[in-house]
């Protein structure tokens, strides 16, 4: 039994279709973006939108004064093997998400790398130099305080954010 031509044909450019579909969705997992998630809940009054306090949040966080600290101590330039440090800020602004989760009426700071490890460890340096940051402007009344999140613990554990706190 012998086939025709344009079976054959067919046959052949499903093969190719399947090979090159499958060497696609191949590379893109391997070239996706990682991400790191943090996130927060504010002390809003009613009246105040969200979505300007987000808008606030977020340029604070994109500022020089959250971000170059972050790249500074992390040796981001040369560990990207970008030429300044001006390129290595709008890199990390590209990659740095902040957005409103209107489920919880929380923030949510996205940070998304080629490597998990890597994003993780630039998220809790962000953490670190923007809760510093936070914290003043928190003082000086520009931004609204943060709710301190309750861990889950077993009964009886003691509660490890007493309400008496400050930030």
């Amino acid at each position: 039994m012998t086939m025709s031509r344009p079976v054959l044909a067919v046959i052949a450019v499903i093969l190719l279709l399947g090979l090159g579909g499958g060497a696609t969705l191949g590379w893109m997992y391997l070239t996706r973006d990682r991400v790191a998630l943090l996130t927060y809940r504010l002390e809003l009054p009613e009246e105040i939108n969200m979505r300007e306090v987000v808008a606030h949040e977020k340029k604070r966080l994109h500022s020089e004064e959250v971000l170059k600290p972050v790249i500074e101590s992390l040796d981001l330039v040369a560990r990207w093997g970008m030429d300044s440090e001006g390129e290595a800020l709008e890199y990390m602004r590209s990659k740095l998400i902040v957005k409103e989760d209107r489920v919880a009426s929380q923030i949510r700071v996205i940070y998304r790398d080629r490597k998990q490890d890597r994003a993780l460890e630039v998220l809790d340096e962000i953490n670190e130099v923007f809760g510093k940051v936070r914290s003043e402007a928190t003082r000086r009344s520009e931004l609204p305080p943060v709710i301190p999140l309750q861990k889950e613990q077993g009964p009886g554990a003691p509660d490890p954010v007493p309400e008496t706190a400050e930030p």
